[in-house]
């Protein structure tokens, strides 16, 4: 490969005289004019490293153009967005200028130059941005026909370059009921039933969703779905004492079958102690060794059942439907996991672990705190709460005994109780379905 040694002496001199200029430009700041003629640009570098020369950079990222009547230059754009310019910062052959934060809507790769004239002078060079964000959906499960939303960042379409989606299947959706940068609105396709992870390819990348799946069947805990009123389809039934819950199909989930019920929109609640809100997963049989149980059996612990080691990047997720008509608006959903054979006062059956003060840190859902009152609007949505954030004490205080181990991961109570949030009398109705616990990195 030939150098050309000229200009690599010709821009190391620019690179030394853009620290000069700049000093002198800003401890003389009145003295700046804007010059007449047309901008040229040699080349694009990072302030920290003058001497790496650069075609792209981030959003809200400050670059050096190194060239020549620089000050001639009276507006700047990165493709369509306009960026702020200031003179203390500009001379003859340096203009230092941060990238917009803005995204581009119609993106060209070229920085824009405008002269004292009117006149535009282009420069290739690339905006860079961060391939599709997926954090979230609405709701993981979605019958054929019916709405779906993923929430994230960076969904962008153009017209050169249109956004897809791809569902577990392989089938392939660009048409879209609404789109924004954080949050994109689909019709599932038909025959779309298949779990998986959804991917999203915008002109900046793909990315394949790790924070949710579609449909979600892994890590199950409890669907409702097996023989008995309350029974899994994975043989796991709730296990405790005074359990009120009722098991229902309408209304349900479309592929899901049954859920289960807590509240009967009539028993009142400020957030204490009720037991007939309780559901709770008993490891064992009565009597007998907690942690013996094998998978298909009612008491199966749930850590025979589910590969905890890695539960630091772990979820738990539900579905969850509060009608309009009852809302909540006191207490927190505890979300509590205990090592079976070391729960409070030597005895796996007691209700002792689940007080402020004893037992395992958990995890807390109270998602009417900000506005005072929740529902789901009359659906289905899908709560995320990860086991990372199982940090509390049942009053809301932060727990001293954290989970440590997977055995940790026996029996699981869920419960609307405490959590050290005031709140207002309700009356509320809690529907829940598909109780897993799930990767979440």
């Amino acid at each position: 490969m030939k150098l050309n040694l000229k200009h690599i002496v010709r821009t190391s001199a620019l690179c030394s005289l853009a620290a000069v200029s700049l000093v002198a430009c800003e401890d003389e700041p009145d003295k700046y004019e804007v010059a007449d003629g047309t901008p040229e640009v040699i080349y694009v570098c990072m302030p920290t490293n003058k001497d790496s020369l650069i075609t792209s950079a981030f959003t809200n990222n400050r670059v050096l153009l190194i060239g020549n009547n620089l000050r001639s230059v009276t507006k700047l754009f990165f493709n369509d967005q306009e960026a702020l310019l200031n003179s203390s910062l500009i001379t003859d052959h340096t203009l230092f200028v941060t990238i917009p934060r803005a995204l581009p809507n119609y993106p060209t790769d070229k920085i824009y130059m405008v002269n004292n004239s009117g006149d535009t002078t282009a420069y290739p060079f690339t905006v860079d941005i961060d391939a599709p964000l997926l954090a979230s959906m609405d709701c993981e499960f979605v019958a054929p026909g019916e709405l779906a939303t993923i929430n994230g960042d960076y969904l962008l379409t153009y017209d050169n370059f249109p956004m897809t989606i791809t569902m577990p299947d392989g089938k392939v959706i660009s048409e879209f009921k609404s789109l924004s940068q954080t949050s994109v609105s689909f019709i599932v396709p038909e025959g779309c039933t298949e779990s998986g992870p959804i991917s999203i390819t915008t002109k900046y990348g793909t990315t394949k969703s790790t924070k949710f799946e579609f449909n979600d069947r892994r890590g199950l805990m409890a669907d409702f779905d097996g023989d008995g009123d309350l029974g899994s389809s994975n043989g796991i039934v709730p296990q405790g004492w005074n359990i009120a819950a009722k098991a229902y199909d309408e209304n349900g989930l479309a592929g899901c079958g049954r859920y289960v019920q807590l509240g009967d929109g009539s028993t009142t609640t400020d957030g204490g102690w009720i037991e007939s809100f309780k559901l709770p997963f008993w490891a064992g049989n009565w009597g007998g060794d907690p942690m013996s149980i094998e998978p298909g059996n009612a008491g199966c612990p749930f850590c025979n059942l589910i590969d905890f080691r890695d539960f630091a990047n772990m979820a738990v997720k539900f579905e969850l439907y509060i009608p309009k008509s009852n809302p909540w608006s006191a207490g927190a959903m505890q979300l509590v996991f205990t090592n079976a054979k070391t729960a409070a006062n030597d005895s796996w059956q007691n209700n002792t672990y689940i007080q402020p003060d004893g037992g395992l840190c958990r995890g807390l859902y109270r998602p009417w705190e900000q506005t005072g009152s929740f529902d789901t609007g009359d659906k289905w949505i899908t709560v995320t709460v990860p086991i990372s954030e199982f940090v509390y004490n049942a009053d809301g205080t932060k727990g001293t005994v954290p989970l440590s181990s997977a055995d940790d991961f026996a029996t699981f109570v869920l419960w609307p109780w405490d959590g050290g949030v005031k709140g207002t009398e309700c009356t509320p109705i809690f529907r829940i379905d598909n109780i897993r616990a799930v990767p979440y990195k």
